[in-house]
């Protein structure tokens, strides 16, 4: 790794400022829920942290790539979530799918009031889970996003 790679003195080319504001731009579409943005958005960070000259921007291809690591931990957490409270109410559509040979016919649907209940809690459990990791993203995207236009490394 270049040694003035990671010197935060070193002034960044305006090349490494093109390249971050991209990492940035693309981070922000995917708040809106364009997986393949942000997925562009880590590689560029990954390819450009190490690069000579880039100075402080470091810091910020750092910041982009533990956004975007922890963003979809927490989101696949959430969807775990949501999917476990789902699972009685799946389970039991299976059961009566294999008893019944997938006769529609005789297919009979009893669902327990504590199997809607459980899905419902863990269906707003996991939803709210997933806007509060929603606001942390884009929290974290605008909060590098400042610094980088103020000048400043990532935190």
């Amino acid at each position: 790794m270049p040694t003035d790679a990671i010197a935060p003195d070193t002034e960044p080319s305006s090349a490494e400022w093109s390249w971050i504001s991209v990492a940035y731009a693309l981070q922000a579409i995917g708040v809106f829920g364009f997986l393949l943005g942000p997925l562009i958005g880590l590689v560029i960070s990954y390819v450009r942290r190490d690069a000579e000259g880039v100075g402080f921007i470091a810091s910020h291809h750092n910041w982009l790539i533990r956004t975007f690591w922890w963003t979809l931990l927490w989101y696949l957490l959430c969807v775990a979530v949501i999917l476990a409270g789902a699972w009685p109410i799946i389970s039991e559509i299976a059961h009566e799918a294999i008893r019944t040979g997938g006769h529609a016919h005789e297919f009979r649907f009893g669902i327990a009031w504590d199997a809607i209940f459980a899905t419902v809690g863990a269906a707003m459990a996991g939803g709210l889970g997933i806007l509060v990791v929603w606001i942390w993203n884009l929290y974290r995207i605008v909060r590098g996003g400042l610094r980088l236009a103020d000048g400043r490394p990532a935190p």
